[in-house]
């Protein structure tokens, strides 16, 4: 094989490597060069407060009742203990109809569309004064869960317990994304009236900290795509060993050559 032919699949080779290479860039969370160990830099949004839309699930537990009139409120196990697992907070809780509405024992419907979850508490709490004295209301929404998919540690559906969560948080409970993990293009889904709309989320710089899309809602699905590096860096490796292989062939045409006169 002539010393051309060999340059020539060496450059090649050199070419695929650089191709492949993963930047800092492409690895690290929140880049911003402004940044400084002398005082931190303030990043503005706007405290987000989940509102109550239709088909959430709520669970309303009344108490101070007694024990005849609290079994219509709330959601017990078999053994009379309260239930707390995630299925049967969903089965046993309030669902917000079409109309905005949740339908209470004693109370009737009750609009709590467009509300925050305390001020719906509120509500409710104003309702049951009506009827009950010395009763007080705890209202949670159980209906609150968030997916990550993609090249996470742990892919899945994470339920929230504090009514808020941020896409930083959520890729943190699946375990942050992989070393080949894009997270210049992450996408987020998100269930509108209209259908999905998707957008990608760059938590590559510090301008996601002022992005609408920081803060998830209820159903809101966070994709992260693998980068192409990942697919170059296994096709350098094969490469690499084809390489190795016409190298090996190469000397030994070489030492065949020299060794005739």
């Amino acid at each position: 094989m002539e010393v051309k032919g060999m340059k020539w699949l060496l450059g090649i080779f050199v070419m695929a490597s650089l191709a492949s290479c993963v930047g800092r860039r492409d690895i690290n969370y929140l880049r911003d060069n402004s940044l400084s160990t002398e005082g931190a830099k303030l990043f503005e949004n706007k405290k987000f407060e989940y509102r109550i839309q239709v088909n959430d699930v709520m669970s309303i537990r009344v108490m101070g009742l007694d024990a005849a009139t609290s079994i219509f409120f709330n959601v017990e196990s078999a053994n009379g203990s309260v239930g707390l697992n995630e299925a049967a907070l969903f089965v046993n809780g309030y669902s917000v109809d079409k109309n905005g509405q949740v339908q209470l024992p004693s109370v009737g419907k009750v609009k709590v569309q467009g509300l925050t979850v305390g001020e719906a508490q509120e509500l409710v709490q104003r309702k049951i004064n009506d009827i009950f004295t010395n009763a007080t209301v705890i209202l949670k929404l159980v209906s609150y869960r968030v997916s990550v998919l993609g090249d996470v540690q742990r892919p899945g559906t994470y339920f929230v317990y504090n009514n808020q969560i941020t896409i930083l948080e959520a890729l943190a409970q699946a375990g942050g994304a992989n070393e080949f993990g894009d997270k210049e293009k992450v996408t987020l889904m998100r269930q509108s009236d209209k259908g999905v709309q998707a957008i990608y989320v760059d938590l590559g710089s510090t301008d996601v900290l002022t992005s609408e899309y920081y803060y998830l809602l209820p159903g809101d699905v966070v994709y992260v795509p693998t980068l192409r590096a990942k697919v170059g860096r296994s096709n350098l490796d094969l490469l690499g060993i084809l390489f190795a292989a016409i190298s090996a062939a190469a000397l030994v045409v070489t030492v065949v050559q020299n060794s005739n006169p």
